[in-house]
């Protein structure tokens, strides 16, 4: 007798589709995740965004709330229905939404339940899921920075986000116009100012693209502020990019520039950089120095000066050390196999 196909929820938020059309790291990671478990015969059911993509199982749309309390009571609890009732048929769960929603599956489900986090963790987030559930249950996080100084009983495992390069046809940098990179959303904690003010000292023709943060407190103010009036043939802002888009820019940068300003669990650009051959000058904080080994795959600084420097200094860098690395360390590839070890035990021991 054939065995029975294991069934796998996975549960993403309605944010963004799966895959995201451009913004959307989380989503992205769950394409990939979607994709290797079915290849690996899984049945896949994904409850996500409408639009999102066909699974091995049934894609199960919902949708944000409107604007006001009784909307979101409505929704929330239309969600708890339909993902308790899901959870109840499959074998395992893995979870990148938001644990409010998750309440009933995380109470009343007895099924092996991942809970990921691809945002700041919170010591209050694990405690509220302990306390609800002690058995049955593992804590994915995204980097060991992420989860530093938090109490989780064990119960943690680190996978790194990963990069895809099958739909990308990497070039070369241009010799005669080489340029560097920043690749995110133009808000403050991404520093986009602190590139923009590295690449006019040390005289570099640097390319921006991301989303305008219309929907953050004062985004609009900052891309006004600290990003137009440095627009010119030097600094220029190519707008937010699609796949292939991003392919283009960053396999043909010298190097990205990541001066980030605050703790990023683990920015999705950085193994996609190397992906396309591109290293990465960074902040040497939070998930950067997890991803980006200094001398070999980029440059580690503390400050605009340094990040000077190393703009002089990124000849050094092998582009063909840089995929390597991302090939060995953060493909598609690794994250399926550790989230399939993961499974395994569990369902092994429910």
């Amino acid at each position: 007798m054939t065995p029975r196909a294991r069934r796998i929820l996975i549960i993403a938020d309605a944010v963004h589709p799966v895959p995201p059309l451009n913004y959307g790291g989380a989503e992205r990671i769950v394409a990939y995740l979607c994709g290797y478990l079915g290849e690996r015969g899984y049945l896949v059911d994904l409850l996500a965004k409408a639009g999102s993509m066909k699974t091995t199982g049934t894609l199960y749309p919902h949708r944000l709330p409107k604007p006001g309390k009784l909307s979101r009571g409505i929704t929330k609890a239309r969600f708890w229905y339909e993902s308790l009732l899901l959870a109840r048929s499959a074998d395992a769960i893995i979870n990148f939404g938001r644990l409010d929603y998750l309440a009933p599956v995380i109470k009343y489900s007895n099924r092996p339940l991942m809970c990921v986090f691809q945002n700041p963790a919170h010591q209050s987030e694990i405690d509220y899921v302990l306390r609800s559930r002690k058995t049955g249950i593992r804590f994915i996080g995204v980097s060991h920075s992420q989860f530093h100084g938090i109490k989780t009983s064990g119960l943690l495992e680190i996978i790194h986000n990963v990069s895809s390069t099958v739909e990308c046809q990497p070039t070369p940098p241009p010799m005669d116009k080489p340029y560097f990179a920043f690749l995110g959303r133009l808000t403050a904690n991404k520093g986009v100012h602190l590139a923009i003010q590295a690449a006019r000292q040390a005289q570099a023709h640097l390319k921006i693209a991301g989303t305008i943060a219309e929907d953050e407190p004062e985004g609009r103010e900052y891309f006004r502020t600290q990003v137009t009036p440095y627009l010119d043939s030097q600094i220029e802002y190519v707008g937010p990019v699609n796949d292939v888009q991003k392919c283009e820019l960053l396999s043909g940068a010298a190097a990205l520039l990541f001066p980030i300003q605050w703790n990023e669990p683990c920015a999705l650009v950085l193994p996609e950089s190397l992906s396309y051959g591109c290293p990465v000058i960074g902040w040497n904080i939070a998930c950067v120095p997890e991803i980006i080994d200094n001398g070999i795959t980029g440059f580690l600084v503390n400050s605009i000066e340094e990040m000077v420097t190393a703009i002089a200094k990124v000849d050094l860098l092998s582009r063909e050390r840089c995929k390597q690395v991302a090939e060995n360390k953060f493909s598609v590839q690794s994250l399926g196999m550790q989230y399939e070890r993961i499974l395994t035990e569990m369902i092994a021991a429910s």
